[in-house]
C-alpha cells in the first residue's frame, strides 16, 4: 500500500510538473501581445525615420531652388547693367529735361482750363444778347390777335368778326391815349374827334354842342409786360381776353360782328384796345 501511495504521489508530482511546463508553454504562446507592443514600438521608430528621409529631400529641393533663382537674378542684373551703361555712355540729361517740361504742361492745362470758362462766359453773354427780342411791328400783332379771337368765336359756335379799317384807326388812336391815361372814356368822344361813324345831330333838339359821332358799341382795354415774337404776344393777348368772362361776353359775342384792334408799346409795356361794333358805321 505504501508503494502504491508513493507511486500515486510521484504521479501527482509528475502531473504537476507537466502542468507547470504547459503553463510555461502557454505564456510563451500568449507572449505575442507583448511582441505586438514591441512591434508597435519598432514600427513607430520606423515611421519616424521616413520623415528624416523626407527632410533630406526637402534640403535637396532647397538646394536647386537657389540655383534656379540665381540665373533669374543674374538675368535682370545684366539687363539693369545694360541701361546704366547706356545712360552712362550717352550721359544724356534729356530724360530729366522731359520730366521738367511736364510741370509747365500741367500749368498750361490749368491755364487752358482758366481760358475755357472765359469762353463759356462769352458764349453766355452772346446767348443773353440773343434774348434781346427784335422790334415787332404792332400791325402784325393786331392782325394775329383778330385771327385768334375769331378762332375762339368759331370754336364756340359764333360767327367770326370782320375787321373795319376805319374803326382800326379809332382803336389805334384810343390805344395811344391809354399810355398816359389807362381808363375808359366812353365810345363817343374818339369817334367825334375823328369824325368817324354815324353822326347824331342834336341841334334840332336845342343841344348845339351835344352832337356826336357813333362809331362802335363797346371797347376792351389791356396792358402787360409782353415780350417775344408777334405770334407769342398775340397768343397771350387773345388768351387773356378769352379767359376773362366779363370781356369775352361782348368781344366773343356774335352780337358784335365787327372788330378793330389797336396795339402799341410805351414805357416798357404793351397796350391793346378792342373796339367792337354792332353795325358797320363806315368801313
Amino acid at each position: 500500500m505504501k508503494k502504491i501511495i508513493i507511486l500515486l504521489l510521484c504521479c501527482g508530482v509528475l502531473v504537476s510538473v507537466v502542468g507547470c511546463g504547459g503553463n510555461t508553454a502557454l505564456p510563451s504562446s500568449e507572449s505575442p501581445p507583448t511582441t505586438v507592443s514591441e512591434k508597435i514600438i519598432t514600427e513607430t521608430p520606423s515611421e519616424i525615420t521616413p520623415p528624416v528621409a523626407a527632410v533630406e529631400p526637402t534640403e535637396e529641393e532647397k538646394e536647386p531652388l537657389p540655383t534656379e533663382s540665381k540665373p533669374q537674378a543674374t538675368e535682370p542684373t545684366v539687363t539693369a547693367i545694360e541701361p546704366t551703361t547706356k545712360a552712362q555712355s550717352t550721359e544724356e540729361p534729356k530724360p530729366t529735361l522731359r520730366t521738367k517740361p511736364a510741370e509747365p504742361s500741367v500749368a498750361e492745362i490749368t491755364e487752358a482750363k482758366k481760358e475755357t470758362p472765359t469762353k463759356t462766359e462769352e458764349s453766355q453773354e452772346e446767348i443773353y444778347v440773343g434774348i434781346q427780342w427784335s422790334e415787332v411791328d404792332p400791325a402784325d400783332i393786331e392782325k394775329l390777335v383778330v385771327e385768334k379771337i375769331n378762332a375762339y368765336r368759331i370754336a364756340q359756335g359764333d360767327t367770326a368778326a370782320t375787321i373795319l379799317p376805319g374803326l382800326t384807326e379809332v382803336a389805334r388812336y384810343r390805344v395811344t391815349e391809354l399810355t398816359t391815361n389807362f381808363e375808359h372814356r366812353g365810345e363817343q368822344h374818339v369817334s367825334t374827334e375823328l369824325k368817324y361813324g354815324q353822326y347824331v345831330d342834336l341841334v334840332p333838339y336845342g343841344m348845339l354842342d351835344e352832337s356826336y359821332y357813333k362809331g362802335y358799341s363797346r371797347e376792351a382795354i389791356g396792358m402787360g409786360d409782353w415780350f417775344g415774337t408777334a405770334e407769342s404776344m398775340s397768343d397771350r393777348i387773345a388768351d387773356g381776353f378769352y379767359h376773362s368772362k366779363k370781356h369775352w361776353a361782348y368781344v366773343g359775342s356774335s352780337k358784335n360782328p365787327y372788330i378793330a384792334v389797336g396795339v402799341t408799346k410805351a414805357n416798357g409795356k404793351w397796350y391793346v384796345c378792342f373796339c367792337m361794333s354792332e353795325e358797320n358805321y363806315g368801313g
